[in-house]
């Protein structure tokens, strides 16, 4: 019989049986690709032929994984990963949210008390607002020798996938390479001190060309004009920065929307590979990787233009590499392949094929509900206080005080008018959202907009009022926003790729699973006991 633990919310323990000896891999290798929904893996994937068709082709193919909450941001998808719980779990419920003691948004791994290794003095990251454990944790504790790294181009990916106490983490940090914090450790690395080394010198002395790869096939050549600014798809060759420029303030950001930015986190990745002689001790290593470029090409390009096609044939060829050298290396080594949520294209680009897709301004809309809320209660002030982005509001308590206003009449003003808009598909009170029960049951394919938000819902961190708009509905206006984006809890934003490459025979699997059942899958078939979890372990199959 599974045992109940009681927790803020329940989560469930599943128990496990050691695996035979022999049968536990020295590395094992989780890949995320930030940004890459399933529809971007149905499209592009016939054309690859390197790491990622590999990994279709050979692994266990889940083609109905998904994340099965609400707000599909980088940072709850990634602490939900190797956690197997929901972000109401984890704690991290978006990528910022208002600190209710100071009465500032924080950001999900913003540490004021850690320094950057980098940059002695200035303010980096850690797991500080991570709550519970991970995969990482149950593997340390349970297998002695295992160590855990994780790396990435972002702060908060790699972060969010080391769990409670990893050996090392790392992050790309602009020119001067790939960082990390004083929440874990003294020093970077020498491995690491060397490849920054390197690779700060290229950055200053190369010529960095974002040209077509000749193999990727021609993709969408479009633009669309916001006010001033233009958005162009097509628009390779694109110069990051050239032979001996001096670096100007937009490099890191130029650099960050490219294949380059993936390129150099693999290069990182097998330098942590082999300075750290991961796989060769007397546990099973933990490799945690997450690319970062997909996500700002998609933002920022859209997802069906020639500079997503080029960056997909890119990566897949880089993870080809990665996946020849560790079956070179790690004979024995298992990889697993998932991503954080999905994403969106230009709703402008999607209009033109037809399909009812708007950009919604926040400015507007926000005035709009406060001038609503002013005038229905007489008051000069606004109730709500100020943000970027309404899915979540939240009531100025100070302007309540004052104004001796009923807290739950404002909130049933504000809930009234926004089931009103034509671009609100539901919004549900904090205290609505806590009398609804989180636990994963039926479908994910069919989970309702309240159950969705009930897991991306956390009491002393989430909003007053959570809101979804409808599908193909998306916030924002460039130059400030980027022109595409996801966060929805629609299929295209939660649906993603799950796959595992090791021991088991593979094959397409059409069941619908939850992204919350990755690290209870990966502790049974290691033989470990999983922490209290969201998920449940998954049936990989017969081994080979």
């Amino acid at each position: 019989m599974v045992r109940r633990i009681l927790l803020p919310l329940f989560l469930v323990p599943a128990l496990v049986a050691a695996p035979t000896p022999g049968m536990r891999p020295k590395l094992v290798v989780v890949i995320v690709v930030d940004q890459f929904s399933a529809e971007l893996m149905q499209t592009y994937g016939p054309e690859l032929t390197g790491g990622i068709a590999r990994l279709r082709q050979e692994g266990v193919c889940f083609t109905e994984a998904y994340h099965d909450h609400g707000f599909t941001e980088t940072g709850p998808g990634h602490s939900v990963l190797l956690s197997g719980r929901f972000p109401a779990h984890t704690g991290i419920v978006e990528n910022r949210w208002l600190d209710r003691a100071t009465g500032k948004f924080v950001y999900c791994v913003e540490d004021s008390s850690a320094r950057s290794l980098a940059a002695p003095g200035q303010a980096s990251a850690s797991n500080a607002r991570f709550l519970g454990d991970g995969l990482g944790d149950w593997l340390q504790a349970q297998v002695p020798g295992s160590r855990v790294f994780a790396l990435s181009g972002k702060d908060r990916a790699a972060i969010l996938m080391a769990g409670r106490q990893p050996t090392g983490v790392f992050w790309f940090a602009g020119p001067a390479g790939f960082t990390s914090s004083t929440a874990y450790g003294t020093r970077l690395p020498a491995w690491l001190v060397n490849y920054d080394q390197g690779l700060s010198s290229r950055i200053g002395t190369d010529s960095w060309l974002w040209s077509k790869d000749p193999a990727t096939p021609e993709g969408r050549s479009a633009q669309w004009t916001f006010g001033s600014v233009t958005v162009r798809n097509g628009g390779l060759p694109r110069l990051i920065q050239g032979a001996g420029m001096p670096l100007d303030r937009g490099f890191e950001a130029r650099f960050r929307k490219s294949p380059f930015l993936d390129a150099v986190t693999l290069e990182a990745a097998e330098a942590l590979l082999d300075g750290e002689h991961l796989g060769r001790g007397p546990g099973t290593d933990l490799l945690a990787l997450s690319f970062s470029a997909t996500d700002y090409i998609g933002h920022n390009y859209g997802t069906l233009g020639t500079e997503m096609r080029d960056q997909l044939h890119r990566l897949d060829q880089g993870l080809g590499r990665l996946l020849d050298l560790l079956r070179r290396e790690h004979p024995d080594a298992w990889v697993v392949l998932s991503a954080d949520h999905g994403g969106l294209d230009i709703p402008e680009a999607l209009a033109d094929q037809g399909f009812p897709a708007r950009r919604l301004l926040a400015g507007p809309f926000m005035a709009a509900l406060q001038a609503d809320l002013r005038g229905a209660f007489k008051v000069e002030r606004d109730l709500l206080l100020p943000t970027a982005e309404p899915n979540t509001l939240y009531l100025d308590e100070s302007a309540l005080k004052a104004t001796k206003l009923d807290r739950r009449e404002v909130l049933g003003r504000v809930q009234s008018w926004l089931r009103a808009r034509p671009e609100v598909a539901e919004a549900f009170t904090a205290e609505e959202l806590q009398a609804t029960d989180p636990a994963a049951t039926g479908s994910p394919r069919d989970s309702s907009l309240r159950v969705l938000l009930r897991r991306s819902f956390r009491p002393e961190r989430s909003g007053d009022i959570l809101l979804a708009l409808k599908p193909f509905v998306i916030i924002g206006q460039p130059p400030t926003e980027y022109p595409a984006t996801h966060g929805s809890p629609n299929a295209y934003d939660r649906r993603v790729p799950l796959i595992f490459w090791g021991p088991w025979k593979g094959g397409e699997r059409r069941e619908p699973v939850r992204t919350v059942d990755l690290a209870p899958t990966l502790a049974r078939e290691l033989g470990i006991q999983p922490g209290a979890v969201d998920g449940k372990a998954l049936d990989l199959g017969a081994r080979k």
